[in-house]
C-alpha cells in the first residue's frame, strides 16, 4: 500500500511536464553535466568516479528541475563506495517571489543500511531575493517518506516536515556560489542536508567546481554512520 502511495506523483508527473510545455513553450531548457575521476596507485590503489546531470526550464507559470547523479568507489579492487540519487522538483509561480513546489526524492546508497530512502512532499516556496545575480528560496511543507533497510527488507514510513533553503550568487562573470540547505524532520527520524558549491568558467561551456555535502541522519541502521561527508572536484559541461 504504502509503495502505491510514492506512484501518485509519478503518475501525475506526466501531467504536469504537459501542462508547464503547453503555457512555456517558447521557454528553453538548461542542463549541465559533471564529471569527476580519481586514481591513485602505491601503497593503496583508490579509484573514485562522481558523475552528475541536471536540467532545468525556467518558465512564466511552471519552473522545473530534475538531479541525477553517482557516486562509486574502490580500494584495492574492493568498492568501498557506491550511491545512486535522483530528484524531481516542479514549481508554480504565482508572483515574482511566491510558488507552490511539488518534489520527489530517491537515494540508493549500497553501504547506507537502506536498500533506498525515498520520499515526495509539497510546500510553500518564497524567493526572499530574487534578481540577476543572486537568488534566496526558503521553502517549508509537509511530506512523506518511505525507506526499505537493507536487512530483513523491513520497512520505515512517516510524515515529515521539510524545510529548505537555497542560495545562489554569481560573484562576478563566470564563478558562481551555491548553498543548499535542508531538514526533513519526523517523529522518528531526522535527516539533515547540505551542500555548498563552488564554480568557476573556463569557457563558454566548460567549468570547473568544488563540491562540499554533508547529510546527517538522526537515526541509522545498526553498524551505520549517522554523517556522511563528501568532497568532489568535477569537470562541468554546460547546455
Amino acid at each position: 500500500m504504502h509503495r502505491k502511495l510514492l506512484l501518485i506523483p509519478a503518475l501525475a508527473l506526466p501531467a504536469l511536464i504537459s501542462h508547464a510545455a503547453d503555457e512555456d513553450a517558447e521557454k528553453s531548457w538548461k542542463g549541465s553535466s559533471e564529471l569527476g575521476y580519481i586514481n591513485t596507485s602505491g601503497n593503496t590503489d583508490t579509484t573514485s568516479l562522481n558523475a552528475k546531470f541536471g536540467v532545468m526550464h525556467s518558465g512564466e507559470n511552471w519552473d522545473t528541475t530534475f538531479k541525477a547523479d553517482a557516486l562509486t568507489s574502490e580500494e584495492d579492487g574492493t568498492t568501498s563506495k557506491e550511491k545512486y540519487a535522483s530528484s524531481l522538483q516542479f514549481d508554480r509561480n504565482f508572483t515574482k517571489h511566491h510558488y507552490l513546489l511539488f518534489l520527489g526524492e530517491y537515494e540508493d546508497d549500497r553501504f547506507s543500511g537502506y536498500e533506498y530512502q525515498s520520499q515526495v512532499s509539497v510546500g510553500y516556496g518564497y524567493r526572499a531575493i530574487n534578481n540577476d545575480t543572486m537568488q534566496l528560496d526558503l521553502e517549508i511543507g509537509p511530506g512523506y517518506r518511505y525507506d526499505r533497510l537493507d536487512e530483513g527488507g523491513e520497512t520505515e514510513d512517516e510524515t515529515i516536515l521539510r524545510t529548505a533553503a537555497n542560495y545562489f550568487w554569481e560573484i562576478r562573470d563566470g564563478v558562481e556560489f551555491t548553498q543548499e540547505v535542508s531538514a526533513d524532520t519526523g517523529s522518528d527520524n531526522t535527516i539533515l542536508r547540505s551542500e555548498t558549491g563552488l564554480k568557476s568558467q573556463i569557457n563558454g561551456s566548460l567549468a570547473t567546481k568544488l563540491t562540499y555535502s554533508i547529510k546527517h541522519t538522526k537515526e541509522v541502521p545498526e553498524d551505520s554512520e549517522n554523517t556522511d561527508r563528501e568532497f568532489g572536484v568535477t569537470l562541468v559541461y554546460s547546455f
